[in-house]
């Protein structure tokens, strides 16, 4: 279950921790306009639904845009679910997703109604699986070529795992597959990624036990991350610095650094031609539009100043298709995760030789190098966190 939970959060860091370019989503686009077709809608009620709830089309991707909650889609909701529309309300008010005496169309955070359905199946789930019994864990030993249960169980232990830790089949039977083939699919595709960056096993491993071993298990700690987040999501959208009062430019730098103080970290900034390596702050980052032909590395500490990792982006990394744009709502992040573990003395080690150097353009919008660091810092906890439970919840 470790080497499950170190490759999943690996791929958190690198879709999250990066500088990325920004790909705003356009109401001219071919795929907005074949996406509207699917759902039956009008661009311009489309658009003006989003400002009702004062969105904009350029916070999203096409993936990430759904069917606008409308009475018409309430209605359907209820039937699907064979539910009341005050059965629908009382089931939300009890998830907190609405006060007492709101209707499902007062929800504040929820936009679409396809996000809607998954919450309400999510809510409806009385379990989460097949429980495990003789019958069907004979079944699945016979599907994976396992002699009986104690063979199965010396395999899951080779991963610091156990049947005991399983309470589904399906789960069971998802992690023997990944166990098996899973983890060697995965290293083929991401390893040469891991090694262009410059971030090695042994650093991911130091991230990982680093987040474990922070006491996250009071309530104020995910007041503090929303409360973050709820100021970051009230900076308005821009394409550069200079769009920015300076109070804006304050407040986010503020926000970086009370996001690294909660999770314990301190980032270091240089960049690096050669031999010559000059510190950078993080303000200054912002404001630039090139880098030069320098090649940004990105250290991590701890606040013991103990050695975390560092990622080494070269200059004609920027806006090219490694980096990928991403996001997401740190108020996702769930509410537990594990207690603390002891922590190690690390030595800095060297940073591998840069091989290629170009001119480049850093990202248009400033605030990905803070937006992504936080998301991924969320991601880091949601996959440690998730995996920590030894349960698989597929959607």
């Amino acid at each position: 279950m470790k080497r499950l939970l170190s490759m999943l959060v690996a791929v958190a860091l690198l879709l999250t921790v990066l500088p990325v370019s920004t790909f705003a989503l356009d109401a001219n686009d071919a795929s907005f306009n074949e996406f509207l077709k699917e759902i039956g809608w009008d661009k311009q009620d489309y658009l003006d639904y989003l400002e009702s709830k004062e969105l904009d089309l350029s916070q999203y991707d096409i993936d990430e845009l759904g069917t606008p909650l409308t009475e018409d889609s309430i209605q359907i909701l209820l039937q699907d679910y064979d539910l009341t529309r005050d059965e629908l309300n009382k089931l939300l008010i009890e998830n907190g997703d609405i006060e007492e005496g709101q209707d499902v169309l007062d929800i504040d955070w929820l936009f679409f109604t396809e996000d809607l359905e998954w919450f309400v199946g999510f809510y409806l789930e009385d379990d989460w699986g097949t429980p495990i019994t003789e019958e069907n864990l004979q079944e699945l030993l016979n599907e994976y070529g396992f002699a009986n249960k104690e063979e199965l169980e010396s395999f899951l232990n080779e991963f610091g795992d156990s049947i005991e830790d399983y309470e589904y089949i399906e789960d069971l039977d998802w992690i023997i597959y990944w166990y098996m083939y899973g983890h060697e699919e995965f290293s083929l595709d991401f390893d040469g990624l891991f090694s262009e960056i410059g971030l090695t096993s042994e650093e991911l491993e130091r991230l990982i036990n680093h987040f474990m071993s922070l006491d996250l298990e009071n309530p104020a700690f995910l007041d503090r991350l929303v409360a973050l987040n709820d100021r970051l999501m009230a900076i308005p959208d821009f394409e550069s610095a200079s769009e920015l009062s300076a109070e804006e430019i304050a407040e986010l730098l503020s926000i970086f650094d009370e996001m690294l103080d909660l999770f314990q970290l301190d980032v270091k900034y240089y960049l690096v031609k050669g031999d010559e390596k000059k510190s950078i702050s993080f303000g200054t980052l912002m404001t630039m539009d090139s880098t030069n032909g320098y090649d940004l590395l990105i250290e991590l500490y701890n606040k013991q100043g103990e050695f975390l990792a560092d990622i080494l982006l070269t200059a004609d990394m920027f806006g090219s298709d490694l980096i990928k744009n991403t996001g997401g709502d740190l108020k996702e992040v769930e509410k537990a995760i594990a207690k603390p573990q002891a922590k190690k003395e690390v030595e800095k080690v060297a940073t591998a030789p840069v091989k290629t150097v170009k001119g480049g353009r850093l990202p248009d919008t400033a605030t990905d190098y803070a937006n992504n660091m936080l998301f991924g810092l969320g991601a880091l906890l949601a996959g440690v966190i998730l995996f920590r439970r030894r349960k698989v919840v597929m959607k």
